[in-house]
């Protein structure tokens, strides 16, 4: 998800940058996208809906992995059984694991494809209100440092706090940890 939004967010600088018009001085801000994704209402009921929507995936894999756990504690523990009967086991167990992983990774391209989905209208929005961030502001660019390979920045360019407003999401407090970004956990 990180590779996806931070796909998304160099588009819609690129897209801001492209659309800038020329000037004689160019006036650069900046963003810390970490902070716009973990800030804003709408992204954190994306993470809502994920993990309401796959809570019974969820439940599925962590019960097949329960049970996978408990097969291996059994045949560890069963030290008389004859080669024979100990490698059929074994091999009930590799299919068994074999299952949990196919299904595991079927649960995470769903997981992906819906994710995608939900995150699409909200980085549209994200994009809009750079764009209008930048308009307001008479910016040629803006970038986001912690995705780019910009080694300082003015911290009087920093326009995370105008976008999260924007986006109806509460700015968190000069010198605070910013919280980590609301995405959805592995299924």
């Amino acid at each position: 998800m990180k590779r996806i939004l931070s796909f998304a967010f160099a588009g819609a600088l690129a897209l801001a940058a492209t659309a800038a018009p020329a000037q004689a001085q160019l006036k650069m801000g900046y963003i810390n996208s970490q902070r716009v994704l973990a800030e804003t209402p709408a992204f954190a009921g994306v993470r809502t809906t994920l993990e309401r929507e796959f809570a019974t995936q969820r439940a599925e894999i962590d019960s097949l992995e329960a049970r996978l756990g408990r097969a291996d504690q059994a045949l560890r523990g069963e030290a008389g059984l004859t080669d024979a009967v100990r490698q059929q086991r074994q091999q009930a167990l590799q299919q068994q694991f074999a299952a949990y992983q196919q299904r595991a990774q079927q649960i995470q391209q769903q997981v992906q494809s819906r994710e995608q989905e939900l995150v699409r209208p909200v980085m549209e929005r994200i994009r809009g209100v750079l764009e209008e961030v930048r308009a307001a502001g008479g910016f040629s660019f803006i970038m986001d440092p912690p995705e780019g390979v910009i080694v300082a920045v003015d911290p009087a360019l920093d326009v995370t706090d105008q976008v999260v407003r924007r986006l109806g999401g509460t700015p968190a407090p000069a010198g605070a940890a910013a919280p980590a970004p609301a995405g959805p956990r592995r299924p």
